[in-house]
């Protein structure tokens, strides 16, 4: 009896550490995913914040740039105004400064409309021209 109890004793010793090893090792594995999650760059796509005012404003400019013809165009950094709607729409209220050949100043005031789409904010593909006017 003492033969086959130790036996039985030694086998599941064995046993168990068996699992305690593929226990560490399936850690481990675990871990180096979470540390190469958490260290690239695709985490923006799936943890992302929704837009806000200075959001809107940035996209609205690289919008508004192609509609103006001048090479040299100068935006406020503060004076605009933003106004959110539900489902992610943005009134952006705000005025460009250019430079014609002579040195006059110009300014064109806008009044732009964007939608957010999803995904990342600052990518101007994420977000839709609703309605653009200029003055």
């Amino acid at each position: 009896m003492s033969k086959t109890y130790l036996s039985d004793k030694a086998v599941k010793k064995s046993f168990a550490l068996k699992g305690v090893w593929l226990l560490i090792v399936l850690a481990l594995i675990f871990t180096l995913i979470l540390l190469r999650f958490a260290f690239s760059d695709s985490r923006l796509d799936f943890v992302s914040k929704p837009p806000g005012s200075e959001d809107a404003y940035v996209v609205a400019k690289e919008f508004v740039k192609p509609t103006i013809k001048s090479s040299q165009i100068n935006f406020p950094e503060t004076e605009f105004q933003c106004a959110q709607k539900p489902d992610s729409v943005f009134i952006v209220k705000s005025y460009a400064e250019t430079k014609n050949q002579k040195g006059e100043k110009n300014i064109t005031t806008y009044e732009i409309t964007l939608k957010f789409i999803g995904g990342i904010v600052t990518n101007k593909n994420n977000w839709k021209m609703l309605n653009l006017t200029e003055n």
